[in-house]
């Protein structure tokens, strides 16, 4: 082992830590020092980057000296300006680790990046073996994932025999998009490696998934603790529902691992097992076998775990569901999900398969809910919704392009791109419309851009179109308050005293 401490000094005694630097002072010593070189970062040491710092040969290592596990790790943190979003880079390097440190992609500062490049926030993997990340803090990632271990597309070098445990992930991402229309969800882990160990990692406020098991077949997912954002839904917490190495799970095992949602955050699914789960269903089955064991969901989730599209063996018993909470509707709202979806939300349903969605043999616990119809997107749930909001004037515009005017408890107010503005009723997973402004126009435009929702300053409501205003309320200078409802009187303009001035009825 080779140890540096400072740019150009590699190889000398081992009590050397480097107390201060850039991503180029820790590049450098790991390219002179060649295969097994160590960056030992002193204790409480931060190295400030605005780019990769990235292994280079095999068996290098960037750690605390001492390798404590507190807040006396040195840290490396992704400053704001930067074109970057992984923090360290060791992709097809065998046995490269990443220990004891904290890593902060600094998204609050720095931003959301999704320029060329656009990584986690610590990508490894690629044809390699034996590489390990552990006792490390990642967290605020820029991208997609806050750790990445990627796959190698090589059937004969497939990225293998990763050791990944003992990490504090988190938080990861944010809800939603942004102006520019960008998802801001991200993965806490993303895993793609062979007969690999992820275990006893905590991960807090992943607003993707959790855990991502691209396959990875022969890998163990042990005790690790996945708890939801207290304020951000979180889409799931162990996915096994990407089709990554033509879908096989093969003797995956996800086991005693605690899953929490913490309200008003939740978790839309606890593990979502098969190729007919996820929002982009594919028609071929994820198969197995796979174990799916004595797994505690707690708190504000969805559905605890749901099964469809699974083929060649399935374990899925002793999962414990007895602390989430109930009813579903006190901290989820099933408004757009399938009418299957509404169903089972509206039941409190937390085990669910979908029994003609899995072949082979199987043990499925006897606590699972046998529905009788075929969902194949679970992640459909929202928070909460309101059953009536209201806006000051100035506060609202939609175009027919965006078509969502507002969303309600089992209500939907979307413009369309004719012109309409209408509310359609969602219960049981079927729109029905409700009411309707009954307009049309020729001049929205192909996509609807050219049509506008409009509750303006002067308190009217209003709808435009390329040749100016079509339908209004006739409030102007007196409408102080715009109120949809999900029931009758439907949109009502209150004055300043509170009456009710006009109403869509």
């Amino acid at each position: 082992m080779k140890l540096g401490f400072a740019l150009g000094l590699v190889g000398l005694v081992k009590s050397a830590c480097l107390s201060t630097g850039n991503q180029d002072t820790v590049n450098q010593l790991l390219q002179q020092g060649g295969a097994d070189t160590v960056v030992s970062l002193c204790p409480g040491a931060t190295v400030s980057i605005t780019d990769s710092i990235v292994f280079t040969a095999p068996g290098q290592e960037v750690s605390t000296q001492g390798y404590p596990t507190d807040n006396t790790r040195a840290s490396i943190i992704i400053l704001p300006g930067s074109a970057v979003s992984a923090a360290i880079r060791g992709n097809w390097q065998d046995h490269v680790k990443v220990l004891n440190i904290q890593i902060d992609g600094n998204r609050p500062n720095a931003g959301l990046y999704t320029g060329p490049g656009a990584d986690a926030l610590l990508e490894l993997g690629g044809g390699t073996t034996g590489q390990t990340v552990s006792h490390v803090v990642a967290k605020n990632t820029r991208s997609w994932s806050c750790m990445h271990f990627i796959g190698s597309g090589q059937d004969d070098n497939p990225c293998r025999n990763a050791n990944i445990t003992f990490n504090t992930i988190g938080p990861c991402g944010d809800e939603g998009h942004d102006a520019d229309g960008n998802a801001l969800w991200a993965d806490g882990m993303s895993i793609e490696c062979v007969t690999s160990t992820v275990t006893d990692n905590t991960i807090t406020g992943p607003t993707d998934g959790g855990i991502v098991i691209f396959g990875a077949p022969g890998s163990h997912f042990l005790r690790n603790t996945i708890t939801s954002s207290s304020t951000a839904l979180g889409f799931g917490a162990i996915n096994m529902v990407d089709p990554s190495y033509d879908g096989n799970y093969s003797n995956v095992v996800v086991a005693d691992n605690i899953i929490t949602g913490v309200a008003p955050g939740l978790f839309n699914l606890g593990i979502g097992i098969g190729s007919q789960v996820w929002s982009n269903p594919h028609a071929e089955p994820n198969f197995g076998p796979a174990t799916v064991t004595n797994n505690v969901f707690r708190g504000a989730i969805g559905f605890s775990i749901v099964v469809n599209g699974w083929a060649g063996g399935l374990t899925a018993t002793g999962n414990d569901v007895s602390g989430v909470h109930a009813p579903s509707a006190d901290t989820a709202d099933a408004s757009r999900c399938g009418a299957q979806q509404q169903a089972s939300f509206d039941a409190s349903q937390q085990l669910i398969v979908y029994a003609p969605g899995v072949a082979g043999p199987s043990n499925i616990q006897s606590e699972f809910v046998r529905i009788p119809n075929n969902g194949s997107n679970w992640l459909c749930l929202t928070h909460p919704l309101p059953t009536q909001q209201s806006y000051a004037p100035q506060t609202l515009f939609v175009t027919a392009q965006q078509s969502t005017v507002v969303d309600l408890r089992g209500f939907h107010v979307q413009f369309q791109g004719d012109g309409n503005l209408v509310g359609y009723d969602t219960t049981g997973g079927v729109w029905t419309p409700r009411w309707a402004t009954s307009t049309s126009s020729a001049a929205c435009g192909e996509d609807g851009a050219s049509c506008l929702l409009a509750w303006g300053g002067d308190g009217n409501f209003v709808l435009y179109d390329a040749d100016g205003p079509f339908y209004d309320s006739g409030t102007s200078g007196r409408g102080v308050e715009l109120t949809f409802f999900n029931v009758a009187p439907w949109v009502t303009v209150t004055d300043a005293g509170g009456e009710v001035i006009w109403s869509i009825e």
